[in-house]
């Protein structure tokens, strides 16, 4: 669930206040026509970054813009009205923004719905504005599912440009058969489920590209399921979760013996609230005992971001947007990527006011509801005239798709000192011309020298046919390991018996014959004897050798006795 962060209730009249305030600047001027824009945004949990003290300082910046340009809408003047879309602990309601939309559309009838953010709470309503026939501009909703309304006009960043870059990074690095989405999913009532969203737009970008994709939803308790899943179907993985999730994912893959240079992990921290802060960006560290395999393993991380603006104007928008933030609410805007749908929803309100000029510069005069009075055209038109464009905006150019949606620019980030394991940009995204543009003396980072391949050359288990001609199954493996150690156990016990064996015939020594127990004969008498025998059956005996006349014999007598 996502943390509250509300302004105190001592701030809730301030806010009403600024809403009368605006409803009622637009009575001084009589003689102009009114054009009311109903805005419908979370009124006090800034954890959003449409959160109306967040996005009001633009809103009314862009009307006192608007309202002061003599060129644009010179007979009319810009109104703006707020109603808030969360329920009563805070949270978005997909129940309360229809009903606001209701509320405004009989109070005022509005040329335009500036809002709402959050999806669950913007699909009601997109369904009713075109229904209505009027014109709805956000720079939240960032879901694909959007791209079906026609009133809808999205100046912020969506998922359906996250999947485009996804099929630019596949098709970059020559990954073209398989890729992964693993996330986490909180599908409580009053959370927008953002890396569902976020991974919905990748899913049905890459399916366009016959490529198998697959999903698999993560849970903190069960991370090591989570390992053998990625193991077994992925090696091109795409993940939104927390840092500290990704974190022990990565540390448990490592525990586990998985081999990291045989994959990627395309990380969504789309708002770099991960990567923020003073010093060395080091999303992996910790100051654990886990910190020296984290920091090895996020060698294979490489982090999606939006791209954050630096063009001259967009930096002195921030600096405007904290100082009137913090006299129109109390509140304090640090300088981070949320600023950027600030930004959006203030370039839609100038592009809205662009359009509707137009489209009332080449209106055909018709009788008005009365002296002086302008005919309001139809929503539909004017919707029109945002798509497909371009326009001059705080945060550079705006290039509007034919869908409706921002082309968006985005940030890779990957390791730029493997000592350190320090982050940094590498690589951005440029949405109008959907290419990867690598920054000045940077390249990634592959810990196996190369990108990984995203389908192993012998399958995800080792199971191809090809390969199993020349590779041992493991059933084979572990026979033949067990037949070779039977071998070895075997040749051993032989060795071992015979030792022992003739150890024990040593050890009884019954060849061996004492000295005393022999009886020695009359030596003189026994050569005699032998010699005589020797005489009748051989010539030129001598009786004083023993030894044949040719010399090849020995002959032994009987010497002693035992």
């Amino acid at each position: 669930m996502k943390s509250l962060r509300l302004l105190p209730m001592r701030l809730l009249p301030l806010l009403l206040l600024q809403s009368a305030a605006c409803s009622g600047s637009a009575g001084n001027s009589s003689s102009l026509q009114v054009v009311t824009l109903a805005a419908i945004l979370p009124l006090t949990n800034t954890e959003y970054a449409w959160a109306w003290p967040r996005v009001a300082p633009a809103l009314h910046l862009a009307v006192r813009q608007v309202n002061s340009d003599p060129e644009l809408l010179s007979s009319l003047v810009l109104r703006l009205v707020h109603r808030s879309s969360e329920n009563r602990a805070g949270f978005c309601s997909d129940s309360m923004a229809p009903l606001m939309a209701v509320d405004l559309k009989q109070a005022f009838d509005p040329w335009a719905f500036i809002g709402p953010g959050c999806d669950y709470s913007s699909s009601p309503v997109a369904r009713f504005t075109t229904h209505w026939g009027v014109p709805m501009v956000t720079a939240g909703a960032r879901a694909a599912g959007f791209s079906v309304y026609g009133a809808v006009t999205n100046t912020g960043p969506t998922h359906q440009k996250l999947g485009e870059m996804g099929e630019v990074l596949m098709e970059a690095f020559g990954w073209r058969h398989r890729a992964m989405l693993v996330y986490t999913d909180n599908k409580d009532a009053n959370n927008d489920r953002p890396c569902y969203f976020a991974a919905e737009g990748l899913y049905l970008r890459l399916g366009r590209q016959n490529l198998t994709v697959r999903e698999h939803v993560m849970e903190l308790e069960h991370l090591r399921a989570s390992v053998r899943e990625i193991r077994d179907h992925g090696r091109v993985v795409f993940v939104c979760c927390s840092w500290d999730i990704l974190r022990s994912l990565l540390v448990q893959f490592l525990k586990d013996g998985a081999e990291l240079e045989d994959f990627v992990f395309f990380f969504l921290d789309l708002f770099a609230e991960g990567l923020e802060g003073p010093g060395p960006v080091r999303p992996w560290f910790r100051g654990d005992e886990d910190d020296q395999a984290a920091k090895l393993a996020f060698r294979s991380v490489k982090v999606l971001s939006y791209m954050q603006p630096q063009n001259p104007e967009y930096l002195e928008f921030v600096e405007t947007l904290k100082t009137d933030a913090k006299e129109m609410f109390n509140f304090t805007i640090n300088d981070s990527l949320y600023n950027i749908i600030a930004a959006g929803f203030y370039d839609g309100v100038k592009m809205y006011a662009q359009a509707l000029n137009e489209t009332l510069s080449e209106q055909r005069p018709e009788p008005g509801p009365g002296p002086g009075r302008v005919q309001r055209p139809r929503g539909d038109l004017v919707t029109r005239r945002m798509w497909n464009r371009t326009f001059p905006a705080v945060t550079g150019l705006l290039q509007m798709d034919e869908s409706g949606d921002r082309q968006m620019d985005f940030s890779v980030w990957d390791t730029v000192d493997l000592e350190t394991g320090e982050f940094g940009v590498v690589c951005v995204y440029k949405g109008s011309t959907k290419q990867l543009i690598m920054q000045e003396g940077r390249s990634f980072q592959w810990p196996g020298g190369s990108p990984p391949a995203d389908f192993p050359e012998c399958g995800f288990k080792n199971n191809k046919p090809s390969c199993l001609a020349r590779t041992v199954t493991m059933h084979q493996m572990v026979a033949i390991v067990i037949c070779f150690v039977f071998v070895i156990i075997v040749t051993v016990t032989v060795f071992i018996y015979r030792k022992l064996k003739l150890e024990s015939e040593l050890a009884a020594q019954l060849w061996r014959v004492s000295w005393d127990d022999v009886q020695m004969s009359n030596l003189d008498k026994v050569l005699r004897r032998a010699c005589s025998r020797l005489t009748m059956s051989l010539k030129g005996s001598n009786c004083g050798s023993l030894l044949t006349m040719e010399g090849n014999f020995q002959i032994y007598t009987k010497t002693g006795y035992y």
